[in-house]
């Protein structure tokens, strides 16, 4: 049992774990709670039958992968591999059936479009606690494997949930796994618009640069669909494709506080419900200045301001 203390008015409170009963209340947690707790996955099946085993959640993220999520109520060592890797080659070998489960969800993503031919996998594990030799492991792993510890607090009618993103020591890490993708101009040029891709590298140094100057403490990351800028786990706003020449600025935001923002945004605004954001298309006339109000306030959101 874990505690952690949180400054109030001047005091220090206590707050107590609260562990999940069983991996199934655990499963509903986050399957309920996608949005927030997986925030660039779109879940769209709970208990998918697979050969020997029954993946617990299955879903597709935003660079078209498909994702097998596994849920463990109990401490994770390395015994976990064999069961992610039998999840992953039933995902390559089996394609059509996810195809077809795919194409059963009503209300799909607009900006997803996984390609079935060449299907790329992601497992994501998530469990109280992860033995660091676990992330050693999953780098011989020609897949990508994100492993998540998710606890659970409460101080009366408040929840606390603490998400730790679990990665091996740069220092002790010599190899880079073969097959995956690095996401630098030369990717992008082999699959955009070449001046897309300028303007694209354009725009994510400036608004690395409003970051600085703001005093935000963020991490830029690019992926195959998006440069976001992250407050530890969770993007708080960034660059987001559309197709292979467009554009558009994402900033995260609950679905109450989007009408507060669209006042300060100068420009035709959306609310995207599945990923709860607001977005900007990018065109000629957008000048990222103009956003700076805008980006302070998915900052302010995210970290609970």
């Amino acid at each position: 049992m874990q505690n952690f203390f949180w400054k109030k008015n001047e005091k220090m409170v206590s707050i107590e774990e609260v562990p999940f009963r069983t991996e199934e209340e655990l499963e509903k947690y986050v399957f309920g709670k996608q949005a927030e707790l997986l925030e660039d996955i779109f879940v769209f099946k709970r208990q998918v039958r697979a050969s020997r085993d029954i993946p617990d959640l299955i879903g597709v993220d935003r660079d078209n992968n498909v994702v097998i999520i596994e849920n463990k109520n109990i401490e994770v060592n390395e015994d976990i591999l064999p069961q992610i890797l039998r999840y992953a080659l039933w995902a390559e070998t089996n394609p059509d059936s996810i195809k077809a489960l795919w194409y059963e969800v009503e209300d799909k993503p607009e900006d997803i479009d996984p390609d079935w031919d060449k299907l790329e996998i992601r497992i994501v594990v998530i469990a109280p606690k992860i033995q660091l030799s676990v992330a050693r492991y999953v780098k011989k792993l020609n897949y990508k494997v994100d492993l998540i510890e998710v606890k659970r607090f409460a101080l009366k009618k408040e929840e606390f949930v603490l998400l730790n993103k679990l990665e091996e020591d740069h220092a002790t890490s010599k190899k880079v796994t073969k097959g995956l993708e690095e996401y630098d101009r030369a990717f992008y040029e082999k699959h955009r618009n070449k001046n897309s891709v300028k303007l694209f590298f354009s725009l994510t140094d400036e608004l690395e640069r409003i970051i600085k100057k703001s005093g935000w403490k963020l991490e830029k990351k690019y992926n195959k669909h998006y440069a976001g800028f992250k407050h530890g786990f969770p993007n708080v706003f960034g660059i987001h494709w559309v197709g292979s020449k467009s554009l558009e600025v994402f900033l995260k935001i609950p679905k109450k506080e989007f009408l507060k923002m669209q006042r300060v945004i100068p420009y035709e605004s959306e609310y995207d419900e599945r990923w709860k954001q607001a977005t900007v298309r990018i065109d000629d006339k957008l000048k990222l200045q103009k956003l700076i109000s805008a980006f302070r306030m998915s900052y302010e959101y995210i970290l609970g301001k």
